[in-house]
Protein backbone atom coordinates (compact mmCIF):
# COMPACT_ATOMS: atom_id res chain seq x y z
CA UNK A 1 0.00 0.00 0.00
CA UNK A 2 1.02 3.44 -0.96
CA UNK A 3 2.41 6.13 1.66
CA UNK A 4 3.51 9.26 1.45
CA UNK A 5 7.09 10.60 3.00
CA UNK A 6 8.82 13.45 3.15
CA UNK A 7 11.45 13.67 0.27
CA UNK A 8 14.54 14.52 3.43
CA UNK A 9 13.69 10.92 5.10
CA UNK A 10 14.39 9.15 1.32
CA UNK A 11 17.50 8.43 0.24
CA UNK A 12 19.07 6.99 -2.92
CA UNK A 13 21.17 4.18 -2.97
CA UNK A 14 24.91 4.25 -3.39
CA UNK A 15 24.75 1.20 -5.00
CA UNK A 16 22.28 2.10 -7.58
CA UNK A 17 23.70 0.98 -11.24
CA UNK A 18 22.29 3.73 -13.15
CA UNK A 19 24.96 6.52 -13.01
CA UNK A 20 24.02 8.58 -15.87
CA UNK A 21 20.51 9.90 -16.46
CA UNK A 22 19.67 11.59 -19.51
CA UNK A 23 19.36 15.71 -18.53
CA UNK A 24 16.50 15.85 -21.52
CA UNK A 25 14.44 12.89 -20.87
CA UNK A 26 15.01 13.91 -16.93
CA UNK A 27 13.30 17.37 -17.92
CA UNK A 28 10.67 15.86 -19.44
CA UNK A 29 9.44 13.73 -16.50
CA UNK A 30 9.92 16.46 -14.08
CA UNK A 31 7.61 18.63 -16.16
CA UNK A 32 4.82 15.63 -15.89
CA UNK A 33 5.28 15.62 -12.22
CA UNK A 34 4.37 19.14 -12.15
CA UNK A 35 1.18 18.88 -14.71
CA UNK A 36 0.21 15.31 -13.35
CA UNK A 37 1.85 14.21 -10.10
CA UNK A 38 3.63 11.34 -9.64
CA UNK A 39 1.84 8.61 -10.67
CA UNK A 40 3.66 5.65 -9.88
CA UNK A 41 5.22 5.00 -6.19
CA UNK A 42 8.83 4.57 -5.77
CA UNK A 43 9.82 1.22 -3.73
CA UNK A 44 12.02 1.47 -0.22
CA UNK A 45 13.36 -0.09 2.17
CA UNK A 46 13.80 0.91 5.84
CA UNK A 47 17.28 1.97 7.09
CA UNK A 48 18.44 0.95 10.56
CA UNK A 49 18.67 4.55 11.19
CA UNK A 50 14.59 4.41 10.98
CA UNK A 51 14.64 6.62 7.27
CA UNK A 52 14.74 5.10 3.69
CA UNK A 53 16.65 4.41 0.88
CA UNK A 54 15.65 4.33 -2.49
CA UNK A 55 15.15 0.11 -4.05
CA UNK A 56 13.47 1.26 -7.22
CA UNK A 57 12.55 4.67 -9.03
CA UNK A 58 15.72 6.88 -8.13
CA UNK A 59 14.80 8.26 -11.91
CA UNK A 60 11.40 9.31 -10.50
CA UNK A 61 12.67 10.22 -6.95
CA UNK A 62 15.00 13.32 -8.90
CA UNK A 63 11.98 14.22 -11.38
CA UNK A 64 10.23 14.43 -8.01
CA UNK A 65 13.16 16.75 -6.51
CA UNK A 66 13.71 18.67 -9.42
CA UNK A 67 9.80 19.44 -9.37
CA UNK A 68 10.09 20.72 -5.93
CA UNK A 69 7.80 18.80 -4.20
CA UNK A 70 8.90 18.30 -0.04
CA UNK A 71 7.13 14.74 -0.20
CA UNK A 72 6.68 11.43 -2.26
CA UNK A 73 4.75 8.16 -2.66
CA UNK A 74 6.42 5.41 -1.88
CA UNK A 75 5.72 1.74 -1.34
CA UNK A 76 7.74 -0.07 1.26
CA UNK A 77 9.19 -3.30 0.25
CA UNK A 78 11.25 -6.28 2.59
CA UNK A 79 14.26 -7.10 1.11
CA UNK A 80 16.60 -9.75 2.14
CA UNK A 81 20.28 -8.15 1.21
CA UNK A 82 21.89 -4.87 -0.59
CA UNK A 83 22.39 -7.62 -3.50
CA UNK A 84 18.90 -8.40 -3.67
CA UNK A 85 17.98 -4.66 -3.35
CA UNK A 86 20.73 -4.15 -5.94
CA UNK A 87 18.53 -6.92 -8.43
CA UNK A 88 15.55 -4.66 -8.02
CA UNK A 89 16.99 -1.72 -9.17
CA UNK A 90 18.45 -3.61 -12.21
CA UNK A 91 15.30 -5.23 -13.15
CA UNK A 92 13.60 -1.51 -13.42
CA UNK A 93 16.12 0.14 -15.13
CA UNK A 94 18.25 -2.91 -17.11
CA UNK A 95 15.70 -2.49 -20.15
CA UNK A 96 15.75 1.34 -20.49
CA UNK A 97 17.26 2.88 -23.49
CA UNK A 98 19.48 5.72 -21.54
CA UNK A 99 20.74 2.84 -19.48
CA UNK A 100 24.17 2.85 -20.41
CA UNK A 101 26.29 -0.28 -21.71
CA UNK A 102 28.81 -0.30 -19.46
CA UNK A 103 26.71 0.63 -16.52
CA UNK A 104 24.38 -2.73 -17.41
CA UNK A 105 28.10 -4.53 -17.65
CA UNK A 106 28.74 -3.41 -14.34
CA UNK A 107 25.44 -4.54 -12.63
CA UNK A 108 25.50 -7.85 -14.37
CA UNK A 109 29.00 -8.49 -13.23
CA UNK A 110 28.48 -7.25 -9.67
CA UNK A 111 24.97 -9.26 -9.53
CA UNK A 112 27.23 -12.85 -11.02
CA UNK A 113 29.78 -12.30 -8.27
CA UNK A 114 27.67 -11.49 -5.19
CA UNK A 115 24.11 -12.81 -5.61
CA UNK A 116 23.31 -16.65 -5.13
CA UNK A 117 20.24 -19.14 -5.83
CA UNK A 118 18.12 -19.77 -2.97
CA UNK A 119 20.20 -22.94 -1.91
CA UNK A 120 23.27 -20.80 -2.29
CA UNK A 121 25.01 -22.04 -4.87
CA UNK A 122 26.49 -19.56 -7.02
CA UNK A 123 24.92 -18.25 -10.48
CA UNK A 124 26.04 -18.46 -13.63
CA UNK A 125 26.07 -16.37 -16.86
CA UNK A 126 22.45 -17.84 -17.86
CA UNK A 127 21.04 -17.69 -15.02
CA UNK A 128 21.58 -14.05 -14.73
CA UNK A 129 20.65 -13.57 -18.37
CA UNK A 130 17.41 -15.51 -17.88
CA UNK A 131 16.63 -12.85 -14.82
CA UNK A 132 16.85 -10.06 -16.91
CA UNK A 133 15.06 -11.51 -20.07
CA UNK A 134 18.25 -11.46 -21.90
CA UNK A 135 20.09 -13.82 -23.73
CA UNK A 136 23.69 -15.07 -22.48
CA UNK A 137 25.64 -13.57 -25.21
CA UNK A 138 23.98 -10.04 -24.14
CA UNK A 139 25.25 -10.39 -20.51
CA UNK A 140 28.73 -11.55 -21.88
CA UNK A 141 29.30 -8.75 -24.14
CA UNK A 142 27.83 -5.91 -21.66
CA UNK A 143 30.59 -7.47 -18.81
CA UNK A 144 33.25 -7.80 -21.72
CA UNK A 145 33.15 -3.88 -21.87
CA UNK A 146 34.51 -3.54 -18.44
CA UNK A 147 37.95 -4.81 -19.63
CA UNK A 148 38.03 -1.35 -21.44
CA UNK A 149 40.51 1.33 -20.90
CA UNK A 150 38.85 4.14 -19.21
CA UNK A 151 39.04 6.76 -22.10
CA UNK A 152 37.16 4.43 -24.38
CA UNK A 153 34.45 3.67 -21.86
CA UNK A 154 34.17 7.45 -21.77
CA UNK A 155 33.10 7.16 -25.19
CA UNK A 156 30.94 4.08 -25.11
CA UNK A 157 28.85 5.84 -21.96
CA UNK A 158 28.38 9.04 -23.92
CA UNK A 159 26.92 7.31 -27.23
CA UNK A 160 30.37 8.01 -29.34
CA UNK A 161 31.39 4.39 -29.79
CA UNK A 162 28.46 1.88 -30.74
CA UNK A 163 28.75 -1.47 -28.34
CA UNK A 164 29.70 -3.64 -31.24
CA UNK A 165 32.81 -2.11 -31.79
CA UNK A 166 33.31 -1.44 -28.22
CA UNK A 167 33.34 -5.36 -27.63
CA UNK A 168 35.59 -5.67 -30.05
CA UNK A 169 37.84 -3.17 -28.79
CA UNK A 170 37.74 -4.84 -25.34
CA UNK A 171 39.08 -8.18 -26.61
CA UNK A 172 42.61 -6.30 -27.44
CA UNK A 173 45.56 -5.02 -25.30
CA UNK A 174 45.22 -1.71 -23.13
CA UNK A 175 47.71 -0.27 -25.56
CA UNK A 176 46.10 -1.34 -28.67
CA UNK A 177 43.02 0.10 -27.17
CA UNK A 178 44.68 3.31 -27.12
CA UNK A 179 46.05 2.98 -30.46
CA UNK A 180 42.60 2.36 -31.55
CA UNK A 181 41.26 5.03 -29.41
CA UNK A 182 43.57 7.00 -31.46
CA UNK A 183 42.89 6.37 -34.72
CA UNK A 184 39.15 6.71 -34.45
CA UNK A 185 39.43 9.84 -32.65
CA UNK A 186 42.32 11.14 -35.71
CA UNK A 187 40.76 9.97 -38.08
CA UNK A 188 36.55 10.22 -37.79
CA UNK A 189 35.96 6.14 -38.52
CA UNK A 190 32.65 5.28 -38.87
CA UNK A 191 31.13 2.56 -36.66
CA UNK A 192 31.51 0.16 -39.50
CA UNK A 193 35.56 1.28 -40.05
CA UNK A 194 35.83 1.56 -36.62
CA UNK A 195 34.80 -1.95 -36.48
CA UNK A 196 36.81 -3.51 -38.88
CA UNK A 197 39.28 -1.79 -37.68
CA UNK A 198 39.52 -3.23 -34.09
CA UNK A 199 39.08 -6.40 -35.78
CA UNK A 200 42.14 -6.48 -37.52
CA UNK A 201 44.10 -5.16 -34.97
CA UNK A 202 42.60 -8.04 -33.02
CA UNK A 203 43.43 -10.60 -35.69
CA UNK A 204 47.20 -8.86 -35.67
CA UNK A 205 47.72 -9.98 -31.57
CA UNK A 206 46.43 -13.32 -31.92
CA UNK A 207 48.60 -14.29 -35.24
CA UNK A 208 51.54 -12.02 -35.07
CA UNK A 209 53.18 -14.12 -38.00
CA UNK A 210 50.86 -12.80 -41.01
CA UNK A 211 52.23 -9.50 -40.45
CA UNK A 212 55.82 -10.25 -40.78
CA UNK A 213 57.47 -8.96 -43.40
CA UNK A 214 58.36 -12.10 -45.89
CA UNK A 215 61.48 -12.35 -48.36
CA UNK A 216 60.42 -13.37 -51.43
CA UNK A 217 62.52 -14.43 -54.43
CA UNK A 218 62.93 -13.18 -57.35
CA UNK A 219 60.14 -15.55 -58.85
CA UNK A 220 57.56 -14.40 -55.81
CA UNK A 221 57.77 -10.43 -56.28
CA UNK A 222 57.01 -11.58 -60.43
CA UNK A 223 54.01 -13.53 -59.49
CA UNK A 224 53.25 -10.63 -56.51
CA UNK A 225 53.30 -7.68 -59.38
CA UNK A 226 51.42 -10.14 -61.70
CA UNK A 227 48.61 -10.36 -58.64
CA UNK A 228 48.55 -6.77 -57.87
CA UNK A 229 47.86 -5.42 -61.48
CA UNK A 230 45.12 -8.06 -62.23
CA UNK A 231 43.20 -6.99 -59.00
CA UNK A 232 43.70 -3.45 -59.97
CA UNK A 233 42.49 -4.37 -63.79
CA UNK A 234 39.15 -6.04 -61.87
CA UNK A 235 38.19 -2.50 -59.71
CA UNK A 236 39.45 -0.52 -62.90
CA UNK A 237 36.76 -2.85 -65.06
CA UNK A 238 33.88 -2.53 -62.57
CA UNK A 239 34.67 1.59 -62.43
CA UNK A 240 33.41 1.07 -66.03
CA UNK A 241 30.55 -0.90 -65.07
CA UNK A 242 29.86 2.01 -62.83
CA UNK A 243 29.61 4.22 -65.62
CA UNK A 244 27.19 2.03 -67.54
CA UNK A 245 25.30 1.59 -64.80
CA UNK A 246 24.78 5.01 -64.55
CA UNK A 247 23.87 5.58 -68.14
CA UNK A 248 20.84 2.76 -67.57
CA UNK A 249 19.76 4.57 -64.50
CA UNK A 250 19.13 7.79 -66.45
CA UNK A 251 17.31 6.24 -68.73
CA UNK A 252 13.47 6.81 -69.53
CA UNK A 253 11.02 3.90 -67.57
CA UNK A 254 9.44 3.60 -70.75
CA UNK A 255 12.00 3.05 -72.85
CA UNK A 256 14.03 0.44 -70.51
CA UNK A 257 10.15 -1.45 -70.35
CA UNK A 258 10.42 -1.18 -74.50
CA UNK A 259 13.81 -2.44 -74.64
CA UNK A 260 13.59 -5.23 -72.38
CA UNK A 261 10.39 -6.12 -72.43
CA UNK A 262 9.56 -9.69 -71.45
CA UNK A 263 13.30 -10.13 -69.62
CA UNK A 264 12.15 -7.14 -67.53
CA UNK A 265 12.43 -10.03 -64.43
CA UNK A 266 15.67 -12.11 -65.53
CA UNK A 267 17.53 -8.81 -66.13
CA UNK A 268 16.53 -7.54 -62.46
CA UNK A 269 17.32 -10.71 -60.83
CA UNK A 270 20.59 -10.03 -63.10
CA UNK A 271 21.31 -6.34 -61.37
CA UNK A 272 20.36 -7.62 -57.97
CA UNK A 273 23.28 -10.47 -57.91
CA UNK A 274 25.54 -7.81 -59.83
CA UNK A 275 25.01 -5.45 -56.62
CA UNK A 276 25.61 -8.03 -54.01
CA UNK A 277 28.75 -9.25 -55.61
CA UNK A 278 29.79 -5.35 -55.39
CA UNK A 279 28.95 -5.26 -51.56
CA UNK A 280 30.90 -8.44 -51.07
CA UNK A 281 33.93 -6.80 -53.14
CA UNK A 282 33.40 -4.01 -50.87
CA UNK A 283 33.36 -5.77 -47.46
CA UNK A 284 36.63 -7.55 -48.85
CA UNK A 285 38.49 -4.33 -49.81
CA UNK A 286 37.43 -2.29 -46.51
CA UNK A 287 38.54 -5.67 -44.62
CA UNK A 288 42.08 -5.49 -46.87
CA UNK A 289 41.80 -1.55 -45.53
CA UNK A 290 41.55 -2.37 -41.94
CA UNK A 291 44.46 -5.13 -42.09
CA UNK A 292 46.37 -2.56 -43.89
CA UNK A 293 46.17 -0.39 -41.33
CA UNK A 294 46.37 -2.53 -38.35
CA UNK A 295 49.75 -3.09 -39.63
CA UNK A 296 50.81 0.12 -39.03
CA UNK A 297 49.99 0.85 -35.21
CA UNK A 298 52.38 2.28 -32.54
CA UNK A 299 51.23 1.12 -29.27
CA UNK A 300 53.51 4.27 -27.49
CA UNK A 301 51.56 4.48 -24.95
CA UNK A 302 53.00 7.78 -23.27
CA UNK A 303 52.32 9.25 -27.17
CA UNK A 304 48.98 8.48 -27.69
CA UNK A 305 48.43 9.35 -24.21
CA UNK A 306 49.29 13.09 -25.44
CA UNK A 307 47.81 12.86 -28.64
CA UNK A 308 44.72 12.46 -26.68
CA UNK A 309 45.24 14.71 -23.97
CA UNK A 310 43.32 17.45 -25.34
CA UNK A 311 39.78 15.31 -26.38
CA UNK A 312 40.32 13.81 -23.06
CA UNK A 313 39.69 17.27 -20.92
CA UNK A 314 37.01 18.03 -23.36
CA UNK A 315 34.64 15.38 -22.59
CA UNK A 316 35.80 16.01 -19.16
CA UNK A 317 34.55 19.28 -18.91
CA UNK A 318 30.99 17.82 -20.93
CA UNK A 319 30.58 15.64 -17.88
CA UNK A 320 31.58 17.95 -15.44
CA UNK A 321 28.85 20.16 -17.36
CA UNK A 322 26.23 17.63 -17.05
CA UNK A 323 26.58 17.14 -13.73
CA UNK A 324 27.02 20.24 -13.06
CA UNK A 325 23.85 20.62 -13.76
CA UNK A 326 22.27 19.14 -10.55
CA UNK A 327 23.83 21.68 -8.68
CA UNK A 328 22.51 24.62 -9.74
CA UNK A 329 19.24 22.96 -9.36
CA UNK A 330 18.08 23.30 -13.55
CA UNK A 331 18.30 19.66 -14.33
CA UNK A 332 19.63 16.50 -12.58
CA UNK A 333 22.70 14.24 -13.27
CA UNK A 334 22.55 12.23 -16.48
CA UNK A 335 20.43 8.96 -17.01
CA UNK A 336 22.91 2.83 -25.88
CA UNK A 337 21.38 -1.84 -29.05
CA UNK A 338 20.18 -4.38 -28.50
CA UNK A 339 22.42 -7.15 -29.25
CA UNK A 340 23.48 -5.99 -32.57
CA UNK A 341 26.15 -3.40 -33.35
CA UNK A 342 24.81 -0.15 -32.83
CA UNK A 343 26.06 2.49 -35.45
CA UNK A 344 26.66 5.51 -34.79
CA UNK A 345 27.67 6.74 -38.63
CA UNK A 346 26.43 5.95 -41.90
CA UNK A 347 25.41 2.04 -41.19
CA UNK A 348 26.06 -0.73 -43.55
CA UNK A 349 23.92 -3.33 -42.15
CA UNK A 350 25.13 -6.42 -43.88
CA UNK A 351 28.79 -5.61 -42.79
CA UNK A 352 28.30 -4.83 -39.34
CA UNK A 353 26.01 -7.78 -39.04
CA UNK A 354 28.59 -10.05 -40.93
CA UNK A 355 32.08 -9.12 -39.07
CA UNK A 356 30.09 -9.02 -35.72
CA UNK A 357 29.78 -12.71 -36.21
CA UNK A 358 33.12 -13.56 -36.24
Amino acid sequence: MAKTLKMSKVHPNPAQPREYFDPEKMVELRDSIIEHGLMTAIEVRKRADGEYEIVMGERRYRANEMAGNTTIKVEIVEVASDIKAFGRAMAENVNRADMTPIEEGRGFRRILDEDTHDDGTALEVEDVAKRFGKSPKYVKVRMALLDLIPEVQERVTLGNIGTGAAHRISELTPKNQLAVLKKWADEGLSENELLHFAHQVREQERQPSMFDIEELTDDEKKERIGAQKATRNKLDQIERIRALADELARTPVQELAAALGGELGARLDQLERAAKAIQDAKFAVRQAKAFADAQEIVVNNSALRSTLAEEDAAIDAELAAILGLAQDGTAEAPDADAETVGDTGAAEPAESAELAAV
